[in-house]
């Protein structure tokens, strides 16, 4: 069994999610490659001893495998893990919605054999790469995250597409499943999608125990994911930000925040959250806490005792929807208080755009940038580069830590057992 520190490469690993879930699992990060600039000045803070591709150097689509592979300073083959979260633009919500329209219009019939499969469409490419890379590199094993409906559209076809993918470069499929990002402690309802293959044999894989579950969710987890004895409530919004200092104003400088000097007892998760740093520093505050510019008139309804926590802006009185004028019919959820009693919806990267969608709990403001990371689990160490925009943009984009974690193990625990 080997013992020492494992290695991987991340490919589309901006900001870092999937690589920090795995470096605390005990794999170095050789490698890291993005088209994203500024998110990758922030993969490389905080991870200085990565060899990092970025800009037009990162674009995978121009990056071949001996690349990589000198950049590791590993030959094919000797890399233990390639992850990566390749963007599928062709199912996206309007991909999905125009092959819907040509299958009526009787243009795209999935049955016919000359048809092209709906994974192989251009706006797929990156995907194509990511396989192309695994094929180049050999590494023991590969996990690809994406989104979630890839398992039921179309019965599963897209799943068989990307599994017949990976046989064909010799890489058998361990599991494809659907996890909640919330069963493994993160403060928030997020599901991705894991394929997880290896090419050596005797492999033994199971999906990560689940440690939490909300017990106001009616949502049954599939048996093909194990749960703990004890499984614990969800980690909540409470937990994650009540904690933190009072943030910076929106026109101040993203300086460091200490946190509150006094007694107040906090969380499990917050004490999780200010873990010291891989170097052993320990954070006296927080960065990226900076608050966004709040209106008149959104200090006014945010602050109202009729906006209660976990109100929608389908639940408001008439009084305040007015103050803003959204058509219910298409705004019901334009505003969005979150509730200190249960985890969050979504991080999305649309939050750089807009934050009403994530009013503080107990604030009359949105949350910050690193109010947004506590929702993802990235700890207090773990900076955010490049401006307010850029780092909302990161935060969504990610995977939560924590969720990359509990997959990292399992993988760490298969491919120690497994033979070559």
């Amino acid at each position: 069994m080997r013992t020492e520190t494992l290695t991987m490469i991340d490919l589309f690993a901006a900001p870092g999610g999937l690589s920090l879930g795995f470096h605390e699992a005990g794999f170095r990060p050789l490698v890291a490659v993005d088209i994203d600039e500024r998110g990758m000045l922030t993969y490389s803070h905080n991870f200085p001893h990565a060899k990092i591709l970025s800009g037009a150097g990162g674009d995978v689509r121009e990056i071949g495998a001996e690349q990589l592979l000198e950049a590791a300073g590993m030959q094919a083959g000797e890399v233990d893990v390639v992850v990566g979260g390749p963007p599928c633009q062709g199912f996206s919500t309007i991909g999905r919605v125009k092959i819907a329209s040509l299958v009526r219009v009787g243009t795209w019939n999935h049955m016919r054999i000359s048809q092209p499969r709906f994974i192989d469409d251009p706006r797929n490419e990156l995907y194509k790469h990511f396989v192309r890379i695994v094929a180049g590199v050999r590494p023991k094993f590969f996990v690809m995250e994406n989104v979630p409906g890839m398992k039921s559209y179309r019965d599963g076809e897209i799943v068989r597409d990307i599994v017949e993918d990976f046989t064909r470069i010799g890489y058998r499929v361990l599991g494809v499943e659907v996890l909640n990002a919330v069963w493994y402690g993160v403060p928030q309802r997020r599901k991705r999608i894991f394929f997880v293959g290896t090419r050596l044999r005797n492999v033994r894989f199971s999906w990560p125990v689940i440690t939490h579950l909300d017990p106001l969710d009616p949502e049954t987890p599939p048996a093909t994911v194990p749960r703990a004895e004890k499984v614990a409530a969800a980690t909540t919004v409470g937990d994650a930000i009540l904690d933190l200092p009072p943030p910076l104003d929106h026109r101040s400088e993203d300086v460091e925040v200490p946190y509150p000097d006094d007694d107040r007892e906090i969380s499990e998760y917050a004490r999780l959250m200010r873990r010291p740093a891989p170097d052993g520093r320990r954070p006296g505050g927080v960065f990226n806490h900076v608050s966004r510019f709040t209106s008149e008139r959104d200090r006014r309804v945010f602050g109202s005792p009729e906006f209660r926590e976990g109100m929608w802006w389908r639940d408001l009185p008439e009084h305040l929807k007015r103050m803003y004028g959204y058509r219910d019919d298409i705004f019901h959820d334009k505003i969005k208080r979150l509730d200190r009693r249960r985890p969050s919806w979504t991080v999305v990267a649309h939050l750089y755009k807009d934050g009403y969608m994530y009013v503080h709990p107990t604030e009359p403001r949105t949350i910050t940038v690193r109010e947004a990371a506590r929702l993802q689990s990235f700890p207090d160490w773990f900076r955010f580069m490049g401006s307010r925009t850029d780092q909302f943009k990161q935060v969504g984009n990610a995977v939560p830590p924590l969720m990359a974690k509990a997959v990292a193990l399992e993988v760490r625990k298969a491919l120690l057992t497994a033979e070559d």
